[in-house]
């Protein structure tokens, strides 16, 4: 019957990681433009997270899935074995995953194309993210 917890909770889990990262990705790049004096609206902030949290969920949510699976599944072998800290060995294998995935991007793409995560403070926000969504998993399926 883990199974009725499981599968919602890596969903949500996904979800969660998806659209913080989305969030962030967009606020990240804004504040560049920002930085480069151009002035935008809070209400074309909101417009266009909104609009790069549905373009990117996709395919960014692919990406955040296929390294959340793989992380949640090293984190369930570890806290088996350790038997405690259950939150911390969730959120650290999720923070990993995202950190990971846009690792490996940037290997193969020769840039990171998430590019709200091509400064230090970005990648950092993005392993936050991933760090949330294995936050989720963990509450989920407890």
């Amino acid at each position: 019957m883990r199974i009725v917890k499981i599968v919602p909770g890596f969903v949500l889990a996904v979800i969660v990681a998806t659209v913080l990262g989305a969030i962030a990705h967009t606020q990240f790049v804004l504040a560049e433009l920002t930085g480069l004096g151009i002035e935008i609206p809070v209400s074309d902030r909101l417009s266009t997270t909104i609009h790069d949290i549905a373009g990117m969920g996709p395919m960014f949510g692919l990406i955040v899935a296929i390294g959340l699976l793989v992380a949640m599944l090293a984190a369930a072998l570890v806290y088996r074995f350790a038997g405690t800290q259950r939150y911390l060995v969730y959120g650290v294998a999720g923070a990993a995953a995202l950190a990971v995935a846009l690792t490996a991007m940037g290997l193969v793409y020769e840039i990171t194309p998430i590019a709200g995560a091509r400064t230090a403070m970005g990648f950092v926000a993005q392993m936050i993210a991933g760090a949330l969504g294995g936050l989720t998993f963990a509450r989920v399926t407890r």
